[in-house]
């Protein structure tokens, strides 16, 4: 094996080793492929500083996949336990790249086990991070984290807040042709109109959604809210 760290290349190999197992919802098949993959890191000698910051931000990001695998599992604790490691390792990288996914995913956590006030300063903290990059990682991280803020801002009721981070979740995504992501801040402004009682918009969102689904080519996903654009037709009724 090469003796050197380069988080491009193990990103190619977290693709095809064992993102393509999570994509078809093989979830140990991937667990195995990450465990593989850290051990294979791990292996390589500390050289330079460079190269330890490297090694650290990709045992970051193995880190961080794994622990997404076990909170698909329904392991909460032991998923939050591995995503302060991989945030840990993060900081250690000197990587803002690195930095920002550790806190988006685990402000994401913090978001769906309703802690918001924790889930909103990580988040926060991780758009800072991506926004001091220029390449289009650093940009779909942004994007996301702004995507993420306004859902949680929606859950807090913060609706004027969200539409504001939601609305530059969409400006930011589309800049880099993100579609999934525009579509999700599409899906989540519907949410937030219904909210408010603007069943007119949560449609015409709703609308907006299913096309950059269909962009992606995520037709299921595009279907699934056809229904849903639906029912918010007949609740206007």
């Amino acid at each position: 094996m090469d003796a050197k760290c380069d988080l491009k290349t193990f990103e190619k190999r977290i693709e095809e080793e064992g993102l393509v197992w999570e994509m078809k919802g093989e979830l140990d098949r991937a667990l195995q492929a990450y465990d593989r993959l850290l051990t294979d890191v791990e292996a390589i000698p500390f050289g330079s500083q460079q190269e330890v910051n490297e090694k650290n931000a990709v045992i970051s990001y193995l880190i961080l996949r794994k622990a997404g695998i076990l909170m698909q599992k329904g392991e909460l604790e032991s998923g939050e336990q591995l995503m302060q490691k991989a945030l840990h390792h993060a900081e250690m990288s000197d990587n803002t790249t690195a930095v920002g996914r550790a806190k988006l995913g685990l402000g994401v956590f913090y978001g769906t086990t309703n802690r918001f006030e924790e889930s909103e300063k990580l988040l926060t903290e991780a758009l800072k991070s991506f926004n001091r990059g220029d390449d289009y990682d650093s940009k779909q991280g942004a994007g996301w984290a702004l995507l993420n803020l306004g859902g949680v801002f929606i859950k807090q009721g913060k609706l004027s807040q969200a539409q504001e981070k939601l609305d530059e979740a969409i400006r930011s995504l589309k800049s880099i042709e993100n579609w999934v992501g525009v579509a999700s801040a599409f899906e989540l402004k519907a949410k937030y109109d219904a909210a408010r009682g603007a069943d007119a918009l949560a449609k015409e969102d709703l609308q907006n959604a299913i096309l950059f689904y269909e962009k992606q080519g995520m037709k299921e996903k595009a279907d699934s809210l056809r229904k849903s654009t639906k029912n918010v037709s007949n609740h206007g009724q």
